[in-house]
């Protein structure tokens, strides 16, 4: 079965059976498409990380591409409920269960149970989402704002690839989303996770060991 270090292949695979229907891609076109179907901002991001993973099994390190099951699983939550649009919502709700931004939210005192029942709540109960003929959820401007953002974040930190922590970080400059909102509500801030992230402080004083 084949995985994102098969992308070119995939890519190759794409571009013939387009060209069978009658549509022409480029190569390059191609690897954006499937770039995008592994849920990465660029083709780019994906050849850094098949680079990453590649070198990690010589080393006989993790993989090194920590956000591509987040990012899917926050498009089937939404492609599940037949929904027209991937949201921060379906996001935040991914990253609950995300390792990275999961670590950053309890280190901020985030009641993980309740921010997960108040998303679920919001994502069901909005029927204006709803699509009748079941097509692919697209992702809105803020996700890929946060996607774009995460990505400038963790190059900050010297980091080849964003993690579930960077996307989390993203998401408070939206500030008018629902999602912010609901991490307000819990009390946390855009600080609050920085802290956690650059220095392991976690809120109220406390570091990583605490």
């Amino acid at each position: 079965m084949r995985d994102f270090r098969d992308a070119k292949a995939m890519a190759h695979t794409l571009r013939a059976a387009l060209a069978a229907k009658g549509h022409k891609v480029t190569n390059s076109e191609s690897l954006e498409l499937i770039a995008q179907a592994f849920g990465v901002a660029d083709w780019n991001t994906l050849s850094a990380a098949i680079r990453g993973e590649v070198v990690g099994l010589r080393n006989n390190a993790p993989p090194q591409f920590p956000t591509t099951a987040t990012l899917h699983r926050a498009l089937d939550y939404a492609c599940r409920r037949k929904h027209r649009y991937a949201m921060l919502e379906h996001l935040l709700l991914a990253l609950i269960d995300d390792v990275d931004a999961s670590a950053v939210m309890k280190a901020c005192k985030v009641d993980l149970s309740v921010l997960r029942e108040k998303l679920t709540n919001y994502i069901e109960n909005d029927k204006t989402l709803v699509v009748a003929d079941g097509s692919e959820p697209k992702r809105t401007a803020g996700f890929q704002r946060v996607e774009q953002r995460a990505a400038l974040y963790a190059e900050g930190r010297g980091l080849r690839l964003r993690t579930g922590a960077e996307l989390l970080l993203a998401i408070f400059a939206e500030s008018e989303s629902p999602a912010a909102q609901l991490l307000a509500e819990q009390r946390m801030t855009r600080e609050d996770a920085l802290n956690f992230i650059m220095h392991g402080i976690a809120k109220g004083g406390g570091d990583t060991a605490a």
